[in-house]
């Protein structure tokens, strides 16, 4: 049976997305969200700069609620409008909507705000619908494939999850500037993630639900936020970065579970000189310490492609994938540990 799908906004990661549904004869898209005032009217396709493909875009949110879809492709800016992004997934959930979410608040929202986790689970009962939070980093490297790796550990140690990337090609002003807060003094307090209590939000997730999934818990967690600064002006694609500004930073969250510590980091510069003793090679890691120890490293685009650029489309078509295990899910509020094992071999077009 084919499934109708709403597309949620239209960023670097929600066009991958849209262009995901589009492509696949088992998904059939119904309506499309979009914050760009220049996007509004515009057909799906045009967005992709394809022919149409007959569903008009549109910036009226009640629109897009009251149009009739199996499940929504969640993917506004939920790290930046907190509170409007959660009573939008809400709403959506209470008009009987799955939706299959991207962003970090959204990967166990209950550990990120136990309200606002609450609150989505209501609106799953309201509504008969199910949700489930997914992404790369977060949403599947700590909380996929790490539970995976721990079926080969006689004895547990640590684990960390690493993510290293530069930023430098990524295009969001809004995110390099103003959340991340690369280009500010190190000790400014304006960027989103100046602030531990953002620190925090981003990485508890992975925490969570990796610490549920090998059945620890989670006793304490501390976040963390190192910055770097540039020596040269550096021209990258969200703008430009002045010397003796942030060019590189280490953040994430460390997390007691009794005799095992989960450490989740993000490592990410936009000049390769920067915080040169920091991890380097790009890509995701995962370490264990126990027995026997090992790592194991992931990079996406081997060919020459952005990373970064290259995680939006991963992150787009995790989400693509867990469609139609959340809409055969019984209503609820659901996590990667509840969802081991949903099946990946569908792809665009089959």
């Amino acid at each position: 049976m084919t499934a109708k799908v709403i597309q949620w906004a239209t960023g670097n990661t929600g066009l991958c997305a849209l262009e995901a549904v589009v492509e696949d004869r088992e998904l059939e898209l119904v309506g499309v969200r979009v914050y760009d005032d220049a996007k509004q009217g515009r057909d799906a396709g045009e967005l992709l700069g394809r022919a149409p493909v007959g569903v008009t875009a549109t910036n009226d949110t009640e629109e897009v609620i009251a149009t009739v879809a199996d499940v929504v492709l969640y993917m506004g800016s939920v790290e930046s409008n907190r509170d409007a992004c959660f009573a939008d997934v809400a709403a959506l959930l209470a008009s009987g909507k799955n939706v299959v979410a991207t962003g970090s608040s959204f990967i166990d929202p209950r550990a990120f705000d136990p309200v606002l986790g609450e609150q989505l689970v209501a609106a799953c009962h309201a509504g008969g619908a199910s949700f489930l939070g997914v992404g790369l980093f977060p949403g599947f490297w700590g909380e996929s494939v790490a539970p995976l790796l721990t079926r080969l550990s006689f004895r547990r140690g640590n684990i960390a999850v690493r993510e290293t990337l530069s930023y430098a090609a990524y295009p969001s002003r809004e995110m390099i500037f103003e959340s991340m807060g690369y280009g500010y003094p190190p000790d400014d307090p304006t960027p989103m993630l100046s602030d531990p209590s953002h620190v925090r939000g981003g990485f508890i997730g992975t925490v969570t639900v990796l610490a549920k999934a090998i059945g620890l818990t989670v006793e304490s967690a501390t976040p963390f936020r190192d910055t770097a600064v540039t020596h040269d002006r550096l021209e990258v694609a969200a703008g430009v970065i002045e010397p003796g500004t942030v060019g590189a930073m280490r953040l994430g969250i460390r997390a007691d579970c009794g005799p095992v510590q989960l450490v989740v980091e993000h490592v990410t510069r936009v000049g390769p000189d920067v915080a040169p003793d920091w991890p380097q090679v790009e890509g995701y890691e995962l370490e264990f310490a126990g027995e026997p120890s090992l790592r194991c490293h992931l990079e996406l685009g081997i060919h020459g492609e952005a990373h970064a650029l290259m995680g939006c489309r991963a992150t787009a078509m995790h989400a693509v994938h867990a469609i139609p295990a959340v809409i055969d899910a019984p209503p609820g509020l659901y996590d990667l540990a509840d969802f081991t094992g949903f099946a990946l071999t569908r792809g665009p077009g089959r």
